[in-house]
């Protein structure tokens, strides 16, 4: 009697915490007869699912793409290069980079990839060609200060103004500083930034950070995402903060501010008191304090 052969296939993860895998994977129902294996190096995970039967395989991956819709990129020997640029097609999304870091990045990992070509300019519309990549300098420094030397805001403004130089939908940029570098994904909408060391693959970051905004997937945890509006004024200079008041003036409006309703108080009774007629109001104060005087025959008690 031969021993029944279990049903497998290789699930692909990229920004999952092994502890979140651990957790879904514990969740698996034991009808399913389901057990789950996984490596991971940097953010990239590798998840073998096995099963005694395929139906119990298909809803243990079912569960898997449920729990991680966002974050599962492929199965069995799909990289993340090629679920990137297959999303970029599906979608009809063109990329491009904006400077040169980004291309180091990009290129190497998408020209061997089938179709690349037609989502991917390989810096043939950007950033190396002569009079487009000039004009998109000339752009991002029209938006920035003439001493700007933060390599983040220059990046900023560089994949803003290369987005909107070529007409495309998506443009990546890199910042690079030592020891990690800042990675930009301008859109319409605004811009995707994200800190990465450069021991753990930026590469790969970017192009998960593409592969998600081609579908318009959230993006993994610890992505910023700057709006339109706030990108663009954060590559300009920052306006001077408005001058403040100092605070003995404010002092003094707050004491005018009290005698003058001390004031209105005063004259409202001086009304009530002489019937409207101020002129009677000397008259009135003297008779009173002469009331208040001791007078002759007046007893002292």
């Amino acid at each position: 009697m031969t021993e029944e052969k279990k049903a497998e296939c290789v699930l692909r993860l990229f920004g999952v915490p092994d502890a979140a895998v651990k957790e879904a994977a514990g969740g698996f129902s034991p009808q399913w007869k389901a057990e789950a294996r996984w490596k991971s190096r940097g953010a990239e995970t590798l998840v073998a699912l096995s099963a005694q039967n395929p139906a119990g395989l298909k809803k243990a991956a079912q569960a898997l793409r449920e729990k991680f819709s966002a974050d599962l990129y492929g199965a069995g020997e799909t990289t993340l290069a090629e679920a990137a640029v297959q999303e970029l097609e599906r979608h009809d999304r063109l990329l491009i980079c904006s400077d040169a870091a980004a291309g180091t990045l990009l290129e190497a990992r998408l020209e061997t990839i089938a179709g690349a070509e037609r989502v991917f300019d390989f810096g043939a519309l950007s950033y190396a060609h002569p009079k487009t990549g000039a004009k998109i300098e000339q752009q991002a420094a029209a938006h920035l200060p003439a001493d700007t030397t933060d390599p983040v805001r220059r990046a900023l403004a560089k994949a803003q103004a290369a987005r909107r130089v070529v007409g495309c939908d998506l443009a990546a940029g890199c910042a690079e500083r030592e020891g990690d570098c800042v990675l930009v994904l301008s859109c319409k909408k605004g811009c995707w930034l994200r800190t990465v060391p450069l021991a753990d693959r930026p590469a790969l970051w970017l192009l998960d950070m593409i592969r998600r905004a081609a579908c318009d997937l959230p993006q993994a945890a610890g992505t910023g995402f700057l709006p339109a509006r706030k990108a663009a004024r954060t590559a300009q200079p920052e306006a001077a903060p408005p001058a403040r008041r100092p605070r003995r003036a404010r002092r003094v409006l707050v004491v005018l501010l009290v005698l003058a309703v001390l004031a209105a108080l005063c004259t409202a009774g001086a009304w009530v008191y002489t019937g409207g007629n101020f002129y009677a109001l000397p008259q009135r104060l003297r008779s009173l304090w002469a009331d208040g005087l001791p007078h002759s025959g007046a007893v002292l008690l």
